[in-house]
């Protein structure tokens, strides 16, 4: 048994190892690709921003007409999971579908809804990364998101972020970029981006048709600490070679300089102070909010 890896099954009494964990075949997330999922990492072995990942999922679920979501078991196992991996920082995701259905056309959802938590290590980020900055590329298919239908949630079905996250590997680059439909700037294949204008710090707005990603919310509330503005806008692609600096944001990359997008350098092609800036800042808060 793999000792670094959990798996809470809802309704189970304790995690279990991975290959244990067992759910039935008639699961409506497995079928139809129906399931939500949350993506956290903790700091002195606690999740982050736990609450504002539950409040996006249950947004989402409600959305959906799902009903309502046990969020204090998902909690507790959120904790629990992390506590058992203590003292080693953990990465922790939280999957959740509307229930169990036989395939058929008239067969009836069954109810309530069944989630799945997980724990492991936290993958390993280079200090190159921070150091040196990334490249990413322009993904060839479009951010397909059905006319920006649900920003809050996270879909557990997105082929357009995983061909993209293809592109990006064989083309040797750290991260992909999407467009909308609309041919405006969107996000990365699992990340947020900004742009560094002027003293502020611009990203696409939740009508371009990304996630409100918990990160990229963390970053904006902070961009005053660096006496910075933050503004939320459509932004053309081209804006990316204009801007002074821009950055990445996720759960699990943090604040991530990108030196070079599809061959072209980014500004002078190194990371920028700004972005150092936020990182720190986004590290500090993280760590303040879960030392106790």
């Amino acid at each position: 048994m793999d000792e670094g890896r959990w798996v809470w099954v809802g309704g189970e009494r304790s995690p279990t190892a991975p290959d244990k964990a067992r759910i039935p075949a008639t699961e409506h997330a497995y079928l139809y690709g129906s399931g939500l999922y949350e993506t956290l990492r903790t700091y002195h072995a606690r999740p982050f921003a736990l609450e504002e990942h539950l409040k996006r999922l249950a947004e989402g679920m409600a959305a959906m007409e799902w009903g309502q979501a046990p969020l204090g078991e998902m909690a507790t196992a959120m904790r629990v999971l992390a506590e058992r991996r203590a003292p080693e920082e953990s990465y922790l995701r939280l999957a959740v579908g509307p229930g169990l259905q036989f395939p058929g056309w008239n067969e009836p959802l069954e109810g309530p809804v069944r989630w799945c938590a997980y724990a492991g290590p936290l993958p390993p980020y280079m200090a190159a990364v921070y150091e040196r900055g990334v490249r990413c590329v322009m993904a060839s298919r479009p951010r397909w998101n059905p006319g920006g239908f649900i920003p809050a949630a996270k879909f557990a079905g997105n082929p357009d972020l995983w061909l993209a996250k293809r592109e990006a590997t064989a083309a040797g680059a750290y991260e992909a970029l999407l467009l909308n439909p609309a041919g405006q700037l969107a996000e990365g294949s699992s990340s947020n981006v900004f742009l560094v204008r002027d003293k502020r710090i611009v990203t696409p707005d939740l009508a371009s048709g990304i996630l409100d990603g918990v990160t990229r919310c963390v970053v904006l509330a902070l961009a005053s600490k660096a006496g910075l503005e933050a503004e939320e806008r459509p932004v053309a692609p081209g804006e990316l070679f204009e801007a002074q600096e821009v950055f990445l944001t996720s759960t699990l990359k943090e604040v991530v300089p990108v030196v070079g997008v599809d061959g072209r350098p980014v500004s002078e092609g190194a990371p920028g102070v700004i972005t150092d800036r936020m990182l720190g800042l986004l590290q500090e808060h993280a760590l303040e909010r879960t030392k106790d």
